[in-house]
């Protein structure tokens, strides 16, 4: 039987993260992942510009392109656009994208086994056992980065509920239609959730997301974007494909136990807002090959680590979901008052850019809707601020 310090299971961007972290510290690592790479993975594939902070160099090889301009619709009509001096997001292929992330552990000195998939993980006195392809490794961590429907998670940790939001999306070429660097974002007709077009050179992927209860609407909802929106080429039904959305339903899920980490989609680490996924994986990747460099083993590590994500990464889900809940309960609403002032989303793009945090948004939204319902108050009553303050006694 094969010893490592570390079996990390899943190769995507949290796994990967992981391993090569862990690899650089000192530790002896196997990656395994049931797929050959290159192979395709159902996602949008933008990077927030706060993503490239924590990865390695070289990552500009794989983006396709760099997006400048965002045109949102409501039901696509009533359009309204926003332009940025700098990107907002990066998009990727997430075969190109996953395969240079592999490859990057694989050269730190990860040991890579692809199309192996792993069948149990079982605790005995000397570690963790985990039994994959036939054979058996042995490790003192296991990782589970193996995605939305984690094998790691449903043997190791408590039943938790599914993932919040369902995808549709398929990546085809342009055909004609070139977006160069701008994304299309339609709201009102995806309930919980938004329909998307993200230009990637010779490709587009087109998607939509919509809350888990309606996902026998998303089809119908993902044609009817399609089909209203002349910039997009055809879709073939063949190139579409369904996934989880890992954003939390609400509380935060058990993340760790002695032993097992969980890491990025597979502990629920995605945004409820936007659906993205890719920096909650890397984040969480880092954080648990930190928690395991730190040697102190065991239940002290799940507790360093769980620690870290309930203090670093869920505050900003909590504050992501409370701004979910806000916009998507009224969708048709929001996108009349950006629309009418489109600098608001600048704020948006600060948090994508790492430079604000949803916590500091929801304070200003809620601050701006109060803002806004008293002065729509005062119009009806026909009282100026004025004499309001004076009624008071200000």
């Amino acid at each position: 039987m094969a010893h490592y310090d570390v079996v990390v299971v899943g190769a995507g961007p949290a796994g990967s993260t992981a391993a090569r972290a862990l690899a650089m510290g000192g530790a002896r690592v196997c990656l395994v992942d049931k797929a050959r790479f290159p192979r395709p993975k159902p996602c949008g594939g933008a990077l927030s510009p706060r993503t490239l902070r924590h990865l390695p160099h070289g990552v500009e090889d794989v983006v396709r392109s760099q997006i400048r301009r965002a045109v949102f619709t409501f039901q696509s009509g009533k359009p309204f656009e926003v332009v940025s001096a700098t990107p907002m997001g990066y998009m990727v292929c997430r075969e190109e994208f996953d395969t240079w992330l592999k490859a990057g552990a694989e050269a730190a000195g990860v040991f890579v086994r692809e199309g192996v998939a792993v069948r149990t993980i079982e605790q005995t006195a000397a570690g963790m056992t985990v039994r994959a392809g036939g054979d058996a490794m042995s490790a003192t961590t296991v990782i589970g980065a193996d995605g939305a429907h984690s094998l790691v998670a449903a043997q190791c940790l408590p039943a938790r509920p599914p993932a919040r939001y369902v995808a549709l999306e398929a990546e085809v070429s342009q055909d004609g239609h070139p977006l160069e660097d701008t994304v299309l974002v339609d709201v009102g007709a995806f309930p919980g959730g938004y329909g998307w077009a993200f230009p990637k050179g010779n490709r587009v992927n087109v998607g939509a997301m919509v809350e888990r209860p309606r996902g026998r609407d998303l089809r119908a909802a993902f044609a009817t974007f399609v089909s209203k929106q002349p910039a997009l080429p055809a879709v073939p039904a063949g190139s579409q494909h369904a996934a989880a959305v890992a954003a939390p339903q609400a509380a935060p899920v058990p993340c760790a136990r002695p032993g097992v980490l969980l890491v990025g989609d597979a502990a629920q680490l995605a945004d409820p807002f936007l659906g993205e996924g890719i920096y909650y994986a890397v984040r969480s990747g880092t954080l648990a090959a930190r928690a395991v460099l730190q040697g102190l083993g065991g239940a002290e590590t799940a507790a360093l680590y769980a620690g870290r994500i309930q203090d670093e990464v869920w505050p900003d889900l909590i504050a992501a979901s409370r701004v979910a809940y806000l916009f998507h309960r009224m969708p048709r609403w929001w996108h009349h008052l950006l629309s009418l002032m489109p600098g608001s989303l600048s704020e948006v793009i600060g948090v994508l850019a790492g430079d604000h945090t949803y916590a500091g948004l929801l304070r200003r939204i809620v601050e701006r809707v109060d803002a806004h319902a008293g002065q729509w108050v005062r119009r009806r009553l026909g009282v100026r601020p004025d004499d309001a303050r004076k009624r008071e006694g200000v």
